[in-house]
């Protein structure tokens, strides 16, 4: 993985200096190498920071077409990511590859097939193209969003980076947006909003098309993962879904696999790494494991992690994470993760990518993704048991907040109505209150199919938002890429979440057992009990409230003495109610903490980037 920068203008020329400061911030990265190619007109851009993983010194980027015919001798490529096939497709169409760069693929499939050529790309990838002769560029993300790339236009240039830092640090206009503030406060928000105004995600499955006309946004896929309901339903045993569904997985997981056999594996409890580490450890020699160790008893899942390791034979890691390791990594985290977030637990996967590094790995598979199509999230269970639809069931206090999505869904997903509680009573220490909920789920509701399934529904809406912003951005991408880890997920391979998504209900949840067809699955490589082992939340103890200690010490410092809380909150009323709150039995006071959190996250945001 690497970092991409990208600039196009019709009548500006890129700054030279800006444009080095913003690769610069990308580093972290790519600490191997940089490159840097400005258009012979100086309109155009494009940055590329290296994390040199295969490829050696021909792997360097950007990249050049090399061709000698037509079209193909006059693109400019930067890369960030993993394509795991088509070479062998493209060879045969006669393509000559100049390197053994996985990065040159995605380049030579987008010259030879266009646009529709990336929807049979496997892999994990952002990209900027730019083509000299038809003065076109073009900029593109993976379907399913595990790599980040942000982009705005201003002032008459389009600037796209694979963080927001280094969009502010070229000069874009460092100001909160308004709509985040808003929206973030119930944690289930849109995911293409940022936290600076004019800045945007760019959607999974989509290119930007960019030249003397304007802006085109394009699909290129067929069918989106994030949309479950448009995968038809497949007649299909239940033994023979198992016997396929093991052999995706398999696939998945060996193609992830780095070939100097330096890959790690993320490792918990659960079933999800868990089979991930079995499986991977059959295929590679070397494999070691790591998993976060937690001083609090009833959050620590290292002892079962590794035991489970040494019953395979994979050399197992245990990271402690105590009250100052968290403390002492939280604002860089949030600084990284560029987010407002709802707890702690960055500071444990960003310090656990952290010893990653300092033990020279950079490669690393991890479980995000089951979850999401398999069904596993405790808010899936409502949503599919007993939805909420009944709008005089939800409490008095929360049908403001909820009355548009109850308008567009006819229900309430469980996930929304978990957080709405939170949402409301951030809204309720700002210097002036929002009516109504207008400008809280508008956006998100608006791109999901209301003809859909309550389930179907609840998982596009996550899928669209918290899976995207915090699961896939803060606690995977941002975390491990903010030390040079490159995270793989296997269970968000194409085809495999493709046949998860084309699967009878049933085979996912079944009589109140979730995930059923990978427990069945895990049973030939780990034992019975292991394999219907519940779901364990990661998550760190509750942090702000904390009497004393290294935590306690940080929040304090924010919320009592801090001056950087955003304009729209009223900092009397943020500091009576955490004192209130301080005084409360330690078992009411959890409730209060991502409240407190998510204003913390905030003010580091605001003091490392200098809003206004």
């Amino acid at each position: 993985m690497c970092g991409i920068l990208f600039y196009h203008s019709l009548n500006k020329q890129v700054d030279h200096l800006r444009f080095t400061k913003a690769l610069n911030t990308l580093k972290h990265r790519g600490p191997d190498g940089q490159g840097v190619w400005i258009s012979p007109n100086g309109n155009v851009g494009l940055g590329h920071t290296r994390l040199q993983i295969n490829g050696g010194e021909l792997g360097a980027q950007p990249l050049f077409s090399k061709g000698t015919s037509g079209n193909d001798k006059n693109w400019v490529a930067v890369v960030n990511g993993e394509i795991y096939n088509s070479r062998e497709a493209l060879l045969k169409k006669g393509v000559q590859f100049t390197t053994q760069s996985d990065s040159e693929i995605l380049l030579q499939q987008f010259i030879h097939e266009g646009i529709e050529g990336l929807n049979t790309l496997s892999g994990e990838f952002v990209f900027s193209l730019w083509n000299e002769e038809t003065k076109t560029a073009y900029i593109g993300r993976d379907r399913h969003g595990i790599k980040p790339i942000y982009y705005i236009v201003h002032d008459q240039q389009l600037i796209a980076a694979s963080e927001i830092k280094a969009l502010l640090e070229y000069g874009v206009p460092r100001r909160w947006n308004q709509d985040y503030l808003a929206n973030s406060a119930y944690f289930v928000q849109d995911a293409n909003e940022t936290f600076v105004d004019g800045v945007f995600a760019l959607p999974p499955g989509y290119c930007l098309k960019i030249n003397q006309k304007g802006i085109e946004q394009i699909s290129y896929i067929s069918k989106s993962p994030l949309k479950p309901f448009e995968y038809k339903t497949i007649d299909i045993s239940f033994t023979e879904a198992c016997s396929q569904f093991n052999t995706l997985l398999r696939e998945a997981i060996h193609k992830r696999l780095d070939t100097n056999n330096t890959t790690s594996c993320y490792l918990s409890s659960g079933i999800d790494s868990s089979i991930i580490t079995a499986i991977a450890a059959q295929k590679c020699d070397g494999l070691t494991a790591y998993s976060i160790a937690f001083e609090e008893a009833q959050l620590d899942e290292s002892t079962i992690a590794r035991a489970f390791s040494h019953k395979i034979g994979v050399e197992h890691h245990t990271v402690q994470v105590n009250d100052q390791i968290l403390a002492d990594n939280f604002i860089d985290a949030v600084y990284h993760s560029e987010m407002a977030v709802p707890n702690i637990n960055i500071a444990a996967k960003y310090h656990l990518s952290k010893v990653l590094k300092a033990q020279n790995k950079k490669v690393v598979l991890t479980g995000e993704g089951a979850d999401e199509s398999l069904l596993g999230y405790g808010f899936f269970r409502q949503d599919l048991t007993a939805p909420y639809r009944n709008f005089q069931q939800i409490p008095d206090r929360l049908k403001p907040s909820l009355s548009t999505v109850f308008n567009h869904l006819g229900f309430a997903p469980a996930q929304i109505l978990h957080a709405a509680g939170q949402g409301n009573l951030l809204h309720s220490l700002r210097q002036q209150p929002i009516n109504g909920s207008a400008t809280r789920y508008t956006n998100l509701m608006h791109q999901l199919d209301v003809q859909s399934t309550p389930i179907k529904l609840a998982q596009e809406l996550h899928y669209k938002s918290v899976f995207q912003t915090y699961n896939l951005g803060a606690l995977a991408d941002r975390t491990e890429m903010a030390n040079s880890v490159e995270g793989r997920p296997p269970f968000l391979d194409n085809d495999l979440v493709a046949f998860i998504h084309s699967l009878p209900e049933n085979y996912k949840f079944h009589e109140g057992t979730d995930k059923l067809i990978l427990r069945e699955v895990a049973k030939k490589y780990m034992p019975t009990n292991h394999a219907t082992i519940q779901k364990k939340p990661f998550i760190a103890a509750a942090s702000s409230l904390k009497s004393k200690g290294p935590l306690a010490d940080l929040f304090k410092s924010y919320l009592l003495e801090g001056t950087f809380l955003p304009s729209v909150y009223s900092k009397t009323k943020v500091q009576e109610l955490y004192q209130q709150v301080l005084q409360l039995p330690v078992h009411k006071q959890s409730s209060f903490d991502p409240v407190f959190v998510h204003l913390t996250s905030l003010m580091i945001l605001q003091e490392r980037f200098s809003l206004s």
